[in-house]
Formats: structure tokens, sequence, C-alpha cells
């Protein structure tokens, strides 16, 4: 059977006023509300876009979704989780200010930020998964603890996996750092020594019992070294090395997978909005004040994240006439990472689009 997918258009310096109420009729219309018991613990997962970026999703349109959650039952929250690179969101409390100064506070948004990893990262759960790639997966601990999610994505370019958009914000961004790192490098972490302060917290937080001190430095054994990320996470000197190597069609895998680990639980209990404006090459993670690369399309809507990420690639295609994710990233095969969502049974290809009217 189709899954049902719902679009509404929206234009190039439409008013954010005009757009939340566009939201609330995508909620309406795809019956969210259906995942919602009243009482729910409800994450609604987005991103704060980095320092400098003006392409994240504004906060009275997280607000839309949250009046709608809370008119569900549900007791909203928002969530992200901390960064592997150095910048304002690789710790829980320089990752809330800055989501305070890009406007996500209770006043703006009607709901509290959380940080779902902990406060450097180190805060996860373990998920088996059995997977092609991925026995385990490292993800945040709020993301396993939520009774509903709902996952608000800005679809864009990614320099690694081609495109970024619904499997981007749940597996890559409700993993935690060591979930992170295990999807982006194939090689186990290392000390550099000169970093090293022999402080001997990486070795008190490690869960394999893996590190132990020199007497110039940290040292892993790799026999016992799982690749959780825990000394990453820890590490407040900067001395873990990690190598990004990890080929992009693993990492696209990767990132599927770990969808799988987080929604497993949670069948019908999940939206997913893909917001298909300030479309740009780049991701919202990137530093920079980057220009849309196309007009505004629209939002999309679905409770299966297979297909709203399939309608997403069919409808950008549409409106910019020839496979645009390809033609701005063309060494990376992008759908990789669709295809092996709906192999392992996160979603269907086949849906209906419903286009709603306008407001």
């Amino acid at each position: 059977m189709k899954s049902k997918v719902f679009f509404i258009k929206t234009h190039d310096g439409e008013p954010l006023s005009s757009i939340a109420q566009k939201i609330k009729l995508l909620f309406d219309s795809a019956e969210i509300k259906s995942t919602i018991n009243r009482g729910d613990m409800v994450g609604i997962k987005t991103s704060f876009g980095e320092k400098g970026n003006i392409g994240y999703i504004r906060p009275p349109l997280i607000k839309a979704v949250v009046d709608k959650v809370k008119v569900s039952g549900g007791k909203p929250f928002l969530f992200e989780t901390n960064t592997l690179y150095v910048g304002k969101r690789s710790n829980a409390i320089d990752h809330l200010m800055h989501a305070h100064e890009h406007g996500f506070t209770i006043e703006n948004t009607g709901a509290p930020v959380i940080i779902g990893d902990g406060l450097f990262g180190e805060h996860d759960c373990i998920v088996r998964i059995n997977q092609e790639l991925c026995e385990n997966a490292y993800i945040a601990g709020v993301a396993k603890a939520s009774n509903s999610l709902i996952s608000v994505a800005h679809v864009t370019g990614h320099l690694a996996t081609g495109m970024g958009a619904t499997f981007k914000n749940i597996g890559m961004g409700l993993s935690s750092r060591g979930g992170k790192l295990a999807q982006h490098s194939g090689v186990l972490p290392q000390i550099i020594k000169k970093k090293c302060n022999l402080c001997n917290v990486c070795k008190v937080w490690c869960p394999a019992n893996a590190i132990t001190m020199g007497k110039e430095t940290a040292i892993i054994d790799p026999e016992k070294c799982i690749g959780c990320g825990e000394c990453l996470a820890v590490c407040q000197f900067d001395a873990v090395k990690i190598a990004w190597d990890e080929d992009t069609i693993n990492l696209q895998k990767k990132v599927a997978e770990y969808s799988l680990a987080i929604l497993k639980e949670k069948k019908g209990k999940v939206a997913f909005f893909n917001f298909l404006t300030h479309i740009t090459i780049h991701c919202d993670c990137m530093d920079k004040p980057y220009k849309p690369d196309i007009p505004d399309i629209g939002i999309l809507v679905s409770k299966d994240p297979v297909a709203v990420e399939k309608a997403t690639i069919d409808m950008v295609n549409l409106h910019t006439g020839r496979d645009y994710f390809r033609s701005i990233w063309p060494k990376i095969d992008y759908t990789v990472q669709l295809e092996h969502a709906h192999k392992i049974g996160l979603g269907n290809l086949e849906y209906d689009l419903q286009t709603l009217e306008q407001v």
C-alpha cells in the first residue's frame, strides 16, 4: 500500500505567519495528532543552525508545530545533539546558548530546548539492530526516552551524502557523538600526544577499559576499543584524533541504519516534515550565510520517512528540471540512503501525494 504524503506550496519572501498557518494545516491533514497520546513527551527534532548560518528553520515555524502538539495533548520539547566538530554546538552549554541566540527560547517557541546526548555527548543508549554495517547503534538517550518524535528537517545539499533531509536529521542528528563517530569514521580514535594533559577523564569514561595513562600521553588499546567515541565526547583538550575517511556509500547506509535504531521502537509515533525552502548546496552545519540555490518550493509531511524523502527528490527534480542533488554533487550517489532505508524496512518508495490548497 502506498504511503500518504502531503504537500503545500510556499514562495520566496512569504511571511513566517503565513507559513506557520500552512504548517498547522499540514499537521491536521496528515493526522499527526494520531501519533500522540495525552501526556506523551514529544521530541521535535530540528537544527538550530551553526553560527553564521541563515538557512535553519525559524523559531516561529517550530512554534506552529509546538502549538499543534499541545492541542493534541502532548508535552513538546525541542532537541538536538552535540556535534563532533569544534564549534558552537559541540557541548551542551555552548549549544544551548547558541540556540537561544538564534531565537529558540521558550518565549519564541513555547517549548524548552534539551540537548539529547548530555553535556559532552556522553549520554547515549546502545540499540542492537544487526544490520549490514551496524550491529549496534549509539543513539542519544533522550531520543530513546521520548514517547513520540516529530522531525522538522531543512532540505539541503550535503558534502558527504549529497542530500540532507529527514534521514540526516534523524540518523545523524539523533545519534550520540559516539554514533556520529561510528558513522563517519572507519578508523578507531587516536590520541594526539602534544595535546594530551593526562587528566585521566577519558580513562574513567571508557566503557571498554581500553585506555591507560602512559608517562606522556593516554594510550588507547586497539584490541579493546569498541569505537564508541566516549573519549572524543569527554576530552576537553581536543586530544582525540578522528580519521574522517568513511566513504559516502557506507556513510549513507549507516545514516539509514541509525534512523532504524531510533525509529524502531516508535512505530505509529512519528511524523516527518521536509522544508523545501532556502535550499542551499551546503547544509546548515556550515557557518556561512549561503543564499538559496533555487526558489522556494514548499513543505512536505508524512508518517513514512522513506516516502517523504522520495517525494522530496521528485519534487525538487520536477521544479529544477534536472537531477538536482546529483548535479550539485556529481561524485555522490545521494540515493543510497533512500534505497538502503527502504531495503531495511523503514518505509515505502511508492506514495500518494496530496497537494493542499493555500490558506
